[in-house]
């Protein structure tokens, strides 16, 4: 704060800082002029300019923000500008502040609000709200009703009780505006101060000489003197208020606009793992055909074979085709039977005999199985002919089929992880959905009148619009169930404050 005069503060016991609001051209700049000539003992013939006017260049040396003083469409104060003045062992702030609902649109209202409450948030403690509204509007128009709901989501309730309104270019007599447009604000008529501008709305030349219009314009000056001389002791009777609840005005609404952008964020993260899964079960999908397609690469066969069991009597068995040439005992040659038993109790004349068959084959009559005698032998068993079956492998199916399984296991550990990965990115977006929840409650308990609507349809919005882009239907899904729970909380808290 800069203070307009360069006495010393050491007997200051008392400082009282006010902040003033209210749409472009309703007499924001006006009020601290007049509050200028209060404090400095102008007249109207030796006016006190702290701010700049159509009519009127400053005089008193104050810094200032103001532009476009000829354009009555635009707000001519561009930032926030504290006006210091000193009466007595108090000082008194006050915070002038650039018009809202003027020509150049909802951003720059929004980096007004921004500017706005900031001050107000530096200010530490705040007595009063000064709202400053045009007091010849018999209507509520269109700029008045932006303004005021920009305002009542921008004053916390525990100031609500230090709100005090300046109906301009109007006495308590010829007033047109009617309190009920404040509503649900309440103000009591103590906190309710009418003034007429006349005197700094026109250059002086056009009355000076003018004696009746002189005399009318030292009389509504007087008048609103007295007025100020009210409104400054109304204002040493109001207690401060800290303004910490702006301050966690501001960290809410901050919060809930980077949870929501966070959401954003985590939704398109959702939408690319989705996808991600999706190509991966539709591999999945195709390899388990596969493997379907390639797990029989077994082939039964069936074979005929010939095994011996034994018996109670003694067959001729050929040893090349294992027919039975003689199956019973009483059929079988009794010279080869005791020739068969010598032979098998002595291994070496076996060999002998074996050999001399060998150079006398070829003069050996044959079997009936076509086949040497030689070639025959006695024993107790008896040939059966069964069937069996054997399992055959074939091979390049079997590669085929291995390598499917070792792909869908592979694809099975990326499915794991995507299903995991996905998993955390919902329950970050329940955190933050969650933080949404609490922050908007927490808001309205700060401000009861806070519009979330406005504030956070722009955002919704492009929620929305992402939301239409998604190919994932489950992200899709799952986004827009989000965008529903946590608009039907700001609905619900909205018109909860609407109905208030």
């Amino acid at each position: 704060m800069e203070p307009s005069e360069t006495s010393s503060k050491q007997y200051i016991q008392k400082e009282i800082n006010v902040i003033l609001l209210g749409e472009t051209g309703s007499g924001k700049s006006t009020l601290i002029n007049y509050l200028t000539n209060y404090f400095h003992n102008g007249t109207p013939g030796n006016l006190k300019i702290a701010v700049p006017t159509k009519y009127h260049a400053a005089t008193e040396g104050l810094k200032h923000h103001e532009d476009n003083v000829q354009d009555a469409s635009k707000s001519k104060t561009r930032a926030c500008a504290v006006y210091n003045f000193r009466k007595q062992d108090t000082i008194f702030n006050f915070i002038d502040t650039p018009g809202l609902s003027d020509t150049e649109g909802v951003v720059q209202d929004d980096f007004n609000i921004q500017q706005i409450m900031g001050a107000a948030e530096q200010s530490g403690l705040l007595t009063a709200i000064i709202l400053v509204i045009n007091g010849t509007q018999a209507r509520a128009t269109v700029t008045l009703r932006n303004t005021l709901c920009l305002l009542r989501s921008s004053i916390p309730d525990v100031l609500l009780q230090n709100l005090v309104v300046v109906l301009t270019n109007c006495s308590a007599a010829s007033v047109n505006f009617d309190m009920v447009h404040l509503k649900p604000w309440t103000v009591p008529e103590a906190n309710v101060f009418y003034m007429n501008n006349c005197a700094l709305s026109r250059p002086v030349s056009q009355w000076m000489d003018n004696e009746r219009m002189k005399k009318a314009v030292e009389k509504e000056w007087e008048s609103s003197m007295e007025t100020i001389e009210e409104l400054i002791l109304s204002l040493t009777q109001l207690s401060g208020k800290a303004t910490e609840a702006f301050t966690q005005m501001r960290m809410k609404r901050d919060m809930i606009k980077s949870q929501l952008h966070s959401i954003l964020l985590e939704v398109k993260k959702f939408q690319s793992l989705q996808s991600e899964l999706d190509v991966m079960k539709i591999t999945q999908k195709s390899i388990s055909t596969d493997i379907k397609k390639y797990s029989d690469y077994k082939r039964t066969k069936q074979v005929e074979v010939t095994e011996f069991e034994q018996c109670d009597y003694y067959s001729t068995i050929c040893s090349l085709c294992s027919d039975t040439c003689r199956e019973n005992k009483a059929n079988v040659n009794p010279f080869q039977l005791i020739l068969g038993t010598i032979l098998n109790a002595f291994p070496r004349l076996n060999i002998a005999y074996n050999i001399i068959n060998s150079f006398l084959s070829f003069a050996e009559p044959l079997c009936n199985c076509n086949h040497p005698l030689n070639k025959h032998y006695n024993a107790n068993v008896r040939p059966v002919k069964k069937t069996k079956t054997f399992e055959e492998i074939l091979q390049d199916v079997k590669n085929a089929y291995d390598q499917s399984m070792r792909k869908n296991e592979k694809i099975q550990s990326k499915i794991g992880n995507l299903d995991s990965d996905i998993t955390a990115v919902k329950y970050a977006l329940d955190e933050k959905e969650a933080e949404i929840m609490k922050c908007c409650h927490e808001l309205k308990k700060l401000c009861s009148q806070f519009n979330f609507v406005d504030e956070l349809q722009s955002i919704f919005d492009i929620m929305e619009r992402d939301a239409r882009t998604l190919t994932s239907t489950v992200a899709r899904t799952d986004a827009e169930k989000r965008i529903r729970n946590i608009k039907h909380v700001v609905d619900t808290l909205s018109s909860t404050g609407n109905s208030g």
